[in-house]
């Protein structure tokens, strides 16, 4: 931090909770969590998609809710960097700071694609 200014990282790498996947599994057994982790991606896709098109135009009665969501499902599935980005900009939505709020928001547009691919492809390496 500088001068009251911080830098967001833009190579910020996608945390995972591998205790949160093993509490999923427990509770629902291996084939439902897996298909459960499969929707949560699904609605995770949607709501990155759905916070891009709401904060341009400054809906932003429909992004909390937006992001709420979001941050459910990323802590639901371990993505724990996800979900910490997403309290971020709620937080930010409820300092009412615009500036800080378009940098979180690019945060997590940068966060949420790179977490989805890594789940990707670790999908794909599992076979």
């Amino acid at each position: 931090m500088r001068a009251g200014i911080t830098l967001l990282p833009l190579g910020e790498p996608a945390r995972f909770n591998p205790g949160q996947l093993e509490k999923l599994c427990d509770r629902l057994g291996e084939l439902h969590a897996e298909a459960e982790v499969a929707l949560a991606l699904e609605r995770l896709s949607a709501r990155l998609a759905e916070v891009g098109r709401l904060a341009p135009g400054g809906d932003l009665a429909a992004l909390e809710p937006a992001l709420a969501a979001l941050v459910s499902d990323a802590q639901m599935i371990g993505m724990a960097t996800l979900a910490a980005v997403g309290r971020h900009v709620l937080d930010c939505l409820g300092a009412g700071d615009p500036t800080a709020l378009a940098a979180t928001l690019a945060r997590l547009e940068r966060v949420g694609d790179r977490s989805i691919h890594a789940v990707w492809d670790l999908e794909d390496l599992s076979g």
